[in-house]
């Protein structure tokens, strides 16, 4: 009889522990898991191969535009969101003119800069080169020309949190 009470208080006891234990593991907090799986992604320097051995930055980039120019004075027009005032601008020029294209930031009608891209070359455009803290937000717009010729070319750019993520 003594074995049976002792059996019997056995799983009781088991069984109180196994409703204790469970619970306590299906919600335990998981904050010890992610940043340790955290720690090991940025110690790659923010790099990560995907399966087709494709190079995917782990920061945050927004896309401002990417477009196909052409007419004689084409317009692009894009905004920068507050926090990603880092901009990398990338312009092919197909035409054989020489390509001048200027930057206004319109919410303070300031016309930032002006630059030049020679006929069947590329440029790559970084703030870091002007402005060292990052543009400001807000609209703006680039004005296009190639010295009266018609504009074909194209051009892209992002924006991101800082000049490292570019």
């Amino acid at each position: 009889m003594k074995k049976r009470h002792f059996i019997v208080s056995v799983l009781v006891l088991g069984l109180i522990g196994g409703a204790v234990a469970v619970p306590n593991t299906i919600f335990a907090d998981s904050d010890a898991v992610s940043n340790s799986a955290n720690t090991i992604t940025y110690a790659n320097q923010g790099k990560v191969k995907t399966p087709s051995n494709h190079d995917i930055g782990l920061f945050k980039t927004k896309d401002l535009f990417n477009v196909v120019l052409d007419g004689k004075s084409p317009l692009t027009e894009f905004s920068i969101s507050p926090g990603y005032g880092h901009v990398k601008m990338h312009v092919k020029n197909s035409t054989k003119a020489t390509l001048t294209f200027t930057l206004k930031h319109v919410n303070s009608g300031d016309y930032l800069f002006t630059k030049y891209v020679g006929g069947g070359e590329t440029f790559n455009w970084y703030s870091m080169d002007s402005f060292s803290n990052g543009m400001r937000a807000g609209d703006y717009e680039i004005q296009w020309h190639a010295s009266g010729a018609y504009v074909d070319a194209s051009a892209w750019a992002v924006s991101a949190n800082s000049p490292d993520e570019l």
